[in-house]
């Protein structure tokens, strides 16, 4: 050995014994095996004979203590390894759909808030070799200590999250086998210390509260505070303009201009709209001189309205159609207006002639629909009934319009499970009109009205104040539309 002086000290409380090589740190040693590594790293040749005690000297044990758990200490290290890298996967997985797509700031902030924390947790899976090791990095046990924390934190909120509705998702599975990891990874850490080291705990520890406060209130204000403190509201109109009778044939042309406006501070997609114009027909009695009161109560029951000489005897639809296209996206201060032109024959029964407008949003900011709902399925042409349940409306030809919808905050949909959006617009008296139907899939494949799914996407109905005008005024050009 050249005269040099090698000295083991004894086992640590890991079963690691530090070695010096003529008063030189040389490393450490979990074996006899591991020693003659570090002696030939120290330039030793490697048939040192480590019995020899005038070259070799051992403290607090001689060489045949080596107390390592080799399997216990690297079971620990696989364990922990891959409960980290299985949460940074999870994480970056759930907050890359909302740091790349969300449709707002706080909400794009919470993405990448989880993205950075599986991140962190993908250095912490490394730093583990370390800790569990030979300790050669100063802040590898922070780094393993600020992984585990993360893991408990995310994993109480996603589950916390989960409890609420308590859905079978495909993420369930995941959630459970982490929060066990979690709270076993948590209890290993502590055991081993891994605060030791940290030049100011205090400081530390503030820092990672102060961190899971911040992704908390950020979490609390994009799903819950905002989505519902922000003011909705549309304005949707039908409005006639000026009719023209037909020189040559005995047609009036009656224009009718509809108007959507988003006047409120939240943008929405457009799930669905209806515009509908129809003519009342209707018995005239001028001899009647109070009500009576079987009419009184008929005409309440139909409408808020009552007559004295006018008998409403049935409704008849000119014209109908879509508004605004499907799955249009319709920012705070935007409008959209157009205009249909009917055609009512001269010689038509109709007393009064009648408009409305109706539109079925979705709040932007609480959630987003798949590219699926633009192509329409037509219930003469295609077999809808794995959409659903359409004995509601199995008289009359639809036009249905099915996808995907999802939350804007990605931890509520992957704790829940998948809900889905049924549009639809009917045709044929007395059901025409729009209607929306949003609910998890049951076990047909149909989807159902749901209020509580309805509540949470924001979804909601704007119908017009029904505009009419006498029929009399179309027949005559020198009198002007009511305003």
């Amino acid at each position: 050995m050249s005269g040099r002086r090698v000295v083991v000290q004894a086992p640590d409380e890991r079963g690691l014994r530090a070695v010096t090589v003529d008063g030189a740190p040389a490393g450490s040693a979990w074996s006899p095996r591991d020693l003659r590594r570090q002696l030939r790293r120290a330039g030793l040749a490697p048939d040192t004979d480590l019995t020899d005690r005038a070259s070799v000297t051992w403290r607090g044990a001689d060489g045949t203590l080596w107390p390592d758990r080799t399997l216990r200490r690297r079971a620990t290290i696989a364990l922990l390894v891959a409960g980290l890298l299985v949460s940074a996967l999870l994480l970056a997985d759930i907050g890359m759909v909302d740091a790349l797509g969300a449709l707002t700031f706080s909400g794009r902030l919470s993405g990448m808030l989880l993205v950075l924390s599986g991140a962190v947790q993908a250095v912490a899976a490394a730093a583990v070799f370390d800790f569990w090791g030979k300790r050669t990095l100063r802040y590898s046990g922070a780094m393993v200590l600020v992984g585990v924390l993360i893991a408990v934190g995310t994993e109480a909120l996603l589950m916390a999250v989960w409890f609420q509705e308590r859905e079978w998702t495909p993420y369930l599975p995941v959630f459970l086998a982490l929060s066990l990891w979690s709270a076993w990874a948590a209890w290993t850490v502590w055991r081993a210390r891994a605060w030791k080291g940290i030049p100011y705990p205090r400081s530390f520890t503030a820092g990672v509260a102060a961190t899971a406060v911040l992704a908390s209130a950020n979490f609390a204000y994009s799903a819950v505070y905002q989505p519902h403190a922000a003011l909705f509201h549309f304005k949707v109109q039908a409005t006639f303009g000026t009719p023209k009778r037909d020189p040559e044939r005995p047609v009036v042309y009656l224009p009718v201009k509809l108007h959507v406006a988003n006047d409120g501070a939240v943008p929405a997609y457009i799930l669905n709209s209806a515009y509908l114009v129809y003519g009342r027909e209707s018995v005239f009695d001028g001899k009647k001189t109070v009500v009576e009161q079987k009419k009184w109560r008929a005409d309440t029951e139909d409408r808020a309205d009552v007559e004295l000489h006018v008998q409403p005897t049935g409704y008849q639809v000119i014209n109908s159609g879509p508004v605004v296209p499907v799955d249009s996206w319709v920012a705070p201060g935007a409008d959209y207006s157009t205009e249909r032109v009917v055609q009512i024959p001269t010689d038509a029964p109709y007393d009064l002639v009648m408009a409305t407008v109706s539109v079925i949003f979705m709040r932007g900011d609480r959630g987003k629909v798949d590219d699926e709902l633009r192509y329409p399925v037509f219930s003469w042409k295609q077999k809808t009934d794995r959409f659903f349940d359409c004995a509601a409306v199995k008289c009359l030809d639809y036009v249905l319009y099915h996808a995907r919808v999802r939350h804007n905050n990605n931890i509520i949909n992957v704790t829940r499970r998948p809900r889905y959006i049924n549009t639809y617009r009917s045709f044929g008296a007395p059901n025409s009109g729009i209607a929306v139907l949003i609910s998890p899939r049951d076990s047909k494949g149909h989807v159902s009205a749901d209020a509580e799914s309805s509540e949470r996407y924001g979804v909601d109905q704007y119908d017009s104040a029904v505009t009419e005008i006498p029929f009399a005024t179309l027949l005559d050009p020198g009198r002007s539309p009511a305003p």
